[in-house]
């Protein structure tokens, strides 16, 4: 029996995995818009103090670079629980779809999602954590303009 058709059974059977499962699921990703990321946030917190890491600078990539030499405003947020491909695709996903969107990019190692808009468009932040959340994702905090530029 594959994985896949395991996870259908037990949903068809209306049983839950048992805790240790959830790294399976989530390593298979054969249910990841059910998965509960509770355990993707706790690697996101500092384990001595409980707080998140240092504020991320925007990442270059050349669809970034291109959207600001457009004019388009930076954006980067927070996002607790983004560790893998398949979480910056969920993410991707969600965001590419919306018109003020110039370009997008999940940077895993800073766990920050990456936006710029299009020029003169805007998008809220209240707006950021709705689609965040549509995705599976919780956003611990936005930054805007200037205060995302890195070197």
């Amino acid at each position: 029996m594959t994985a896949f058709k395991f996870w259908l059974l037990l949903a068809a059977l209306g049983l839950t995995a048992p805790a240790w499962a959830n790294d399976f699921q989530h390593d298979g990703h054969n249910s990841h818009d059910s998965h509960d990321h509770a355990h993707h946030e706790s690697a996101d917190a500092n384990a001595d103090t409980g707080a998140l890491a240092p504020a991320a600078a925007l990442t270059h990539t050349d669809d970034i670079d291109a959207a600001l030499a457009n004019g388009g405003e930076p954006i980067v947020a927070d996002v607790l629980g983004v560790v893998c491909d398949f979480c910056a695709t969920a993410m991707n996903k969600i965001f590419s779809k919306r018109n003020e969107v110039a370009a997008i990019y999940v940077d895993l190692d800073t766990k920050a999602l990456n936006l710029v808009l299009e020029p003169g468009a805007q998008l809220s932040d209240a707006t950021i954590a709705e689609l965040a959340e549509q995705a599976g994702y919780r956003v611990a905090a936005v930054r805007r303009g200037a205060a995302v530029i890195g070197g």
